[in-house]
């Protein structure tokens, strides 16, 4: 995703936008026509001027918010650009370029968490299918979520881009950074390590294109040549579990011996204990998870199921991890089903049947969200 792509996303989307908003307030319409001409002769100084008179006479005009910020852009002015699409996404919160180009300026001035913020914001609105803007957004959602260490969703943006046929080696390159579970730009990974980042994110992408056993064959490959690269053996063994559950098994003990403290192999590794029916196996991971983590959703969860597998005994302290767990991530379905399972158990039928309505709900939730992107059709 090159700079001049995204500049060139942009400018088309300003035309689009254009097009389709209304004719500007009497008061500025003759700046505003100006404006338009001087903007598209390439005169963008002029056309500057001319949207801040307007603007000083009519703020709330959106479209002289949006065109002024798509041509800050364009000239590398990303205070000035975020200034105004935060104006423009005050006046149209419900328009999803808006925060995307809002979020793509806080990314250029380095304003990591709020470019976060706002880049979510307009894939929850809903972006523009058959946009380039779209790819664009995603790509730098993937980067910050990387740089922040959220890993996960990271990995998820990556994948939507696959789904929209991007081939870029950028996308590979966040991918493998995120599996390594490194909080750095690509470019800030060392140099001795971007061929396995490469390498490891070109690996993830074909996930699901590619035949299980080509798959294997490329992680193989990559562990003959990195053998002690911390979290390799953690991404390879999300993959076997689901595909070779003994060999995934015996690929998280492995990180486990190069990284003891590794959290995200611990909780994999209790999980699939606990998916074996084994809870007792399961125990001493999942206890080490949270101890750990004990601010940690995904640890104090586990722990939680694993105690509410373990018997009667271990249902007060299953039911402390699990409310502790809900206090950590209320928005949880899945937590907040083994919540009612444990209070069920324990006799407390009417917390029970609270933590099922919330679940429900919840789920409902989700489900929906779930149904919406799938719906949306491919680039």
């Amino acid at each position: 995703m090159s700079r001049v792509l995204a500049s060139i996303c942009l400018l088309l989307a300003s035309m689009t936008a254009a097009a389709q908003t209304p004719a500007p307030p009497a008061s500025v319409a003759g700046i505003a026509r100006k404006a338009a001409a001087a903007r598209d002769a390439n005169r963008p100084e002029e056309a500057l001027k001319l949207y801040s008179q307007a603007l000083r006479i009519a703020p709330r005009w959106a479209e002289g918010w949006w065109q002024a910020g798509t041509i800050h852009y364009a000239m590398d002015q990303y205070p000035q650009c975020r200034d105004a699409f935060r104006r423009f996404a005050a006046l149209e919160p419900k328009v999803s370029a808006g925060f995307g180009f809002l979020g793509l300026c806080e990314f250029q001035t380095k304003d990591f968490p709020r470019a976060t913020a706002s880049l979510e914001r307009a894939v929850t609105l809903g972006l523009p299918q058959g946009e380039q803007l779209t790819d664009v957004v995603l790509y730098h959602l993937a980067l910050v979520h990387t740089k922040g260490g959220n890993f996960e969703r990271a990995l998820q943006i990556c994948s939507m881009l696959v789904k929209k046929s991007v081939a870029d080696p950028n996308v590979a390159a966040v991918a493998g950074t995120a599996a390594l579970r490194r909080p750095l730009f690509p470019h800030e990974v060392p140099e001795e390590d971007r061929d396995a980042v490469s390498r490891l994110g070109n690996t993830l992408l074909l996930v699901g294109t590619r035949p299980a056993e080509e798959i294997i064959a490329q992680f193989e490959a990559l562990l003959r040549d990195y053998p002690k690269l911390p979290s390799l053996r953690y991404t390879y063994a999300t993959f076997l579990l689901v595909n070779d559950p003994d060999k995934g098994l015996e690929q998280l003990k492995a990180e486990l011996e190069i990284l003891p403290d590794h959290l995200p192999a611990l909780i994999s590794l209790a999980f699939e204990y606990l998916r074996r029916g084994e809870p007792e196996a399961a125990l001493p991971s999942a206890e080490r998870a949270a101890r750990l983590a004990p601010a940690s959703f995904a640890a104090r969860a586990c722990l939680g199921r694993v105690l509410l597998e373990s018997g009667d005994q271990r249902l007060p302290d299953a039911t402390r991890e699990l409310e502790a767990a809900v206090r950590l991530a209320p928005d949880s379905p899945q937590a907040r089903y083994s919540l009612a399972s444990a209070y069920a158990r324990a006799g407390r039928k009417q917390d029970a049947a609270r933590e099922r309505a919330e679940f429900a709900r919840l789920k409902k939730l989700m489900d929906t969200a779930k149904a919406t992107e799938a719906a949306q059709p491919p680039q």
